[in-house]
Parts: C-alpha cells; sequence; structure tokens
C-alpha cells in the first residue's frame, strides 16, 4: 500500500471583530477522502512541494476567497493519520486587508461571525477553538 505524506495550510481571517468561516459544497465534500461529513471549513489548502507556507496559504486563501489578509501568528497544528495518509494542518491567524468574498467552486456559503457568535453556534469544537485562539493573537499584535 501506497503512503503518503502531506501538509495543508488554513486561515483564521479576521475583519474588525468577525471571523470568516465557510460552508463547504457537497461536490468538495463528496470528493473528500480526508472528510466527508465535516461542511464547514476555513480558507486554505495543500502546499506545493518547495512552497513556502505563508506563500501557499496567500495562494489558497485567493483562490477560495479573493480576499487579501495579512498573515499572522500560527494558532494551532492539526495531525491526522489516517489509512494511506499523514496530514499536518497548520492553521494561522490573520488579518483581511482588502477585498469582498467571492467564492471557489470548493465552498458554497461563507459567514462572518463575532467571537460569541461562532461559540453559540453550531460549529465543531477544533473550529470555535481556533477562531477563539486567532482573536487573542490578532489582539496581541499579529504580524502584517
Amino acid at each position: 500500500m501506497k503512503r503518503d505524506f502531506a501538509v495543508a495550510v488554513k486561515a483564521v481571517i479576521i475583519k474588525e471583530d468577525k471571523a470568516l468561516v465557510l460552508s463547504r459544497s457537497k461536490v468538495e465534500m463528496q470528493s473528500s477522502y480526508m472528510n466527508s461529513r465535516q461542511k464547514w471549513d476555513l480558507p486554505g489548502g495543500g502546499l506545493h512541494f518547495y512552497e513556502r507556507a505563508e506563500d501557499g496559504l496567500h495562494r489558497e486563501i485567493r483562490e477560495e476567497t479573493g480576499l487579501e489578509a495579512a498573515i499572522g501568528l500560527p494558532v494551532s497544528l492539526f495531525d491526522v493519520i489516517k489509512y494511506h495518509i499523514h496530514l499536518c494542518i497548520f492553521t494561522y491567524a490573520c488579518r483581511w486587508l482588502e477585498g469582498e468574498v467571492r467564492l471557489s467552486g470548493e465552498h458554497e456559503a461563507f459567514y462572518w461571525l463575532t467571537e460569541d457568535e461562532a461559540e453559540e453556534s453550531d460549529l465543531p469544537s477544533w473550529l470555535k477553538r481556533d477562531i477563539h485562539r486567532a482573536f487573542a493573537a490578532v489582539g496581541k499584535g499579529a504580524k502584517g
């Protein structure tokens, strides 16, 4: 059996007092071999070989949302090993710089949520945790 290793990057983009949360499209969920049941997502994706994490995250943010964001501090590392793949996902606190959200086909909806709205929502605990950490990081002077 072939085994593989991948690195992905995700962004919690903060605009004023709200964080961007995406809803995955049905096609994207059905084609996922890692997580076909989770509808909630953050902008981001897999890094290309020889691509720096920040460069890949800028690319993914533009491709999936059309936004420009300043990348700040990392807020989490999720390490998942399933059958034939080992995936590391690094999530960064980011600050919105400019643009209006224009979704790619990977997502069907987006929401700008305050920290309280995220906490009270049906978002998964990992996403609430990363949003909370991103607000804390941006409040403490995330670079950008």
